[in-house]
């Protein structure tokens, strides 16, 4: 009977140590950012170009997204000036990183809508949707369908 409560007891420690383990992983994903993010997006803007893009109210990322804006601490949206085109950019600011989940939805969702809109005739675009940036990093989210996707996640990096 003694060695199962020493071997019970073993478990718990190792539990234990387990449980903090996972605890430090989960804080240390992602960084919290004190970046503005108008700076944050001001520099992705300059970095990539987003030529062909232009900037969005609140309303629009209601629109496109489902989200309301005013949840978050910031959100960014550029979209492209004709219908025909995907590009896209999206940076939104957390207040907390719980908000992430449901902003990665909204993409998702939003993603899924214009793959569908764009199945069978616009096969530049559909490869554009598909070759998408969706990076999280802490407080921060950075949804980019463009050919430069990859420049614009790593002037988002930077800022952060």
């Amino acid at each position: 009977m003694k060695s199962l409560m020493k071997y019970i007891g073993v478990i718990k420690y190792i539990l234990i140590l387990f449980l903090l383990a996972f605890i430090v992983s989960l804080l240390s994903s992602g960084e919290i950012s004190d970046a503005d993010i108008k700076d944050v997006s001001k520099q992705v803007v300059k970095a990539y170009g987003a030529k062909g893009l232009s900037a969005a109210d609140n309303r629009m990322v209601k629109r496109l997204y489902g989200i309301n804006a005013n949840d978050y601490e910031g959100v960014t949206l550029y979209v492209s000036d004709s219908n025909m085109k995907v590009e896209e950019l999206l940076i939104v600011k957390l207040k907390d990183v719980s908000q992430s989940e449901a902003v990665e939805a909204a993409i998702e969702g939003r993603l899924d809508k214009q793959l569908e809109s764009f199945e069978g005739y616009g096969v530049e675009q559909s490869k554009l949707l598909k070759d998408h940036v969706l990076d999280v990093k802490g407080n921060y989210v950075l949804y980019v369908v463009d050919k430069k996707a990859k420049k614009a996640d790593k002037a988002f990096q930077k800022s952060l």
